[in-house]
């Protein structure tokens, strides 16, 4: 867990209505924890190709397993989300739980890079973030040239307040600049 409790359910809500405002595919949660984001996002099923969620932690992992049986749960660091197969014509929203800001540099960089790695190879991908930092802060710096971060929420309903962050590819404009 990266905060002093859990997520709140008005920022569950808020990632949820990021997933849903347009279509997920796959949904893959990445640091899931004791699964407040999860439970938020498990009613979404129906409209999902499949629902994947990593935890690193074996007993988060068992705990999320027992609460959510319908759900892929692997008991993997997110730096192997990348691996993950799926067809290459699948969308993926990716929620990240991930307290990237207070991780140690190496380890954030390589779930940074996997995560961002399987988003840029599945079309109309996207990843979702949430930080507790500055609204102004983005969750990271060094993003691929042709994407771009899309504030969605502030949640100020969460201990502590909380920004819902997207990361999507940006729009071309008419003439074919970003």
């Amino acid at each position: 867990m990266g905060a002093i409790a859990p997520a709140s359910r008005a920022l569950a809500r808020a990632i949820r209505d990021e997933v849903l405002r347009s279509e997920p595919g796959v949904l893959i949660e990445v640091g899931a924890g004791t699964g407040a984001i999860t439970r938020a996002l498990a009613p979404a099923l129906v409209a999902l190709d499949r629902f994947v969620v990593f935890e690193r932690d074996p007993e988060f992992a068992e705990l999320l397993r027992a609460s959510f049986p319908q759900l892929e749960v692997l008991n993997h660091c997110a730096s192997r989300v990348d691996l993950l197969t799926m067809a290459a014509d699948t969308p993926v929203t990716l929620v990240s739980s991930l307290p990237l800001l207070s991780m140690p540099g190496d380890e954030a960089r390589d779930c940074i890079e996997a995560m961002l790695t399987l988003i840029a190879r599945q079309p109309r991908s996207r990843l979702i973030q949430y930080t507790y930092a500055a609204r102004h802060l983005r969750p990271f710096s060094g993003i691929p040239a042709g994407w771009r971060w899309r504030r969605s929420a502030s949640v100020w309903a969460n201990l502590p307040p909380a920004t819902v962050w997207a990361l999507e590819q940006a729009p071309l404009s008419h003439n074919g600049i970003h």
